[in-house]
């Protein structure tokens, strides 16, 4: 392990090329759980691998903050990490400014809204199932545009009372955003341009949505974060914007990715589709599965506001960890054979959403979203194949496969 300077474990081309690391982090665990790494060209960091390390550093956001440092990026993007380091959103925010903005969103989530927003998850699953279709023979398709990034696309516009004509924006904008190292999203132009552009056309679109719903409230999210206040006034504009826009592309490309990814480990694992074939009951529970196996977010930092100790290593106060919870959802420790891939893992006690403070505010909508498509598609899946290569995007922090070339058969529903 003295020769290993973890470059693979943040650098983004790495990860378009091989996917997630896992060989490496298991060596890590296994022999040095909480490494200091300077890779060229990087800032030094403590790679946190375990499972039990990663629930003490998040439940105690005084000694280790949010807000300084979101990433891992090299030190050029770093310095002109456009939308990280000009947006205020609860991701990047300690207590009580985290628990106060965080609570801004409760009212929206009430059992109606969940029950309603849970009948517009079956419609729009139903529809993209039925297109993959067809008429009736072999379709062929890239699961990810045609159906893993529309689901939740759909959803989360409906959730923010969005028109249909706003959705290919978000998508485009939610593709440069997470894909700003991916070739195939990153806009053209120099870092700094490229990433100020993209930051305000974000928050003039935003800007627009929250001045229609001051003037025009409804039911939506997006309504009920427009008109909270905070010590009896306005949420401030930064504030308000960043909040719209790390619900509406996190929530959507977190998920897009958990859908991408878990299709792809049931194809490669038939003996645990044919599982879900004859009992899918257990989508809940593969839900829960394809987000330990695929985690989408791979890493946050927090840095350090204190010394502290910590698997008999002295971490500095000012010393950056980043959390891989990719890893920890492979920590031999916790998961009895976690490097297989079960439908109906029980428990399963994963870090894909995150723990403690931070503990992902749409998880329950997550879940809802990847079962739903799954009780859609998988009863009327009557054959499925790759016909090329996954292709997965190029990032170290949200990650996980863009494309996914597949054959396949779906049984037309019966129209009674």
């Amino acid at each position: 392990m003295q020769t290993y300077d973890g470059l693979d474990l943040v650098d983004a081309t790495q990860y378009a090329r091989s996917g997630y690391p896992h060989d490496s982090w298991a060596r890590l665990r296994r022999e040095d759980p909480l490494a200091w790494f300077e890779p060229e060209g990087y800032r030094g960091f403590w790679a946190v691998t375990k499972h039990a390390d990663i629930c003490e550093i998040s439940k105690q956001p005084e000694r280790f903050s949010s807000e300084p440092r979101l990433t891992i990026l090299d030190r050029a993007r770093e310095q002109v990490e456009s939308i990280g380091s000009q947006m205020r959103t609860i991701v990047n925010m300690d207590p009580p400014d985290h628990r106060t903005y965080r609570g801004l969103a409760s009212p929206w989530f009430t059992p109606r809204n969940l029950r309603m927003l849970e009948e517009r998850m079956v419609e729009s699953a139903r529809a993209l199932v039925d297109g993959l279709a067809g008429d009736g023979e072999e379709m062929e398709s890239d699961f990810v545009p045609t159906v893993a990034a529309l689901h939740p696309l759909r959803l989360i516009a409906h959730l923010f009372g969005l028109d249909e004509a706003d959705e290919p924006f978000v998508l485009q904008a939610t593709n440069q955003m997470f894909g700003a190292q991916d070739p195939e999203f990153q806009r053209e132009g120099a870092v700094e341009e490229a990433g100020a552009a993209l930051r305000d056309e974000f928050f003039a679109f935003f800007a627009r949505v929250a001045r229609e719903r001051r003037e025009r409230p409804g039911d939506d999210l997006a309504s009920i974060l427009a008109g909270a206040e905070i010590d009896g006034k306005p949420i401030p504009e930064l504030e308000l914007l960043s909040y719209y826009l790390i619900v509406l592309t996190a929530g959507h490309e977190t998920t897009r990715n958990a859908l991408s990814g878990g299709l792809l480990a049931l194809i490669e694992h038939p003996v645990e589709l044919a599982k879900l074939r004859e009992d899918i009951g257990l989508a809940a529970s593969a839900a829960d599965e394809i987000v330990r196996w695929t985690t989408p977010v791979n890493h946050f930092v927090r840095t350090a506001t204190e010394d502290y100790e910590l698997r008999g290593q002295k971490i500095r106060a000012g010393d950056s960890l980043a959390l891989f919870y990719a890893s920890a959802n492979r920590d031999e420790e916790i998961f009895d054979d976690p490097f297989a891939f079960r439908v109906d893992r029980s428990p399963n006690p994963h870090l894909g959403f995150g723990i403690g403070e931070h503990f992902c505010l749409g998880a329950t909508l997550a879940r809802m979203e990847i079962r739903v498509l799954l009780e859609e598609l998988i009863p009327r899946l009557e054959s499925i194949e790759l016909v090329g290569e996954p292709r997965r995007l190029a990032s170290s922090f949200v990650g996980g496969v863009k494309h996914l070339p597949i054959r396949c058969r779906i049984r037309h529903p019966r129209r009674d």
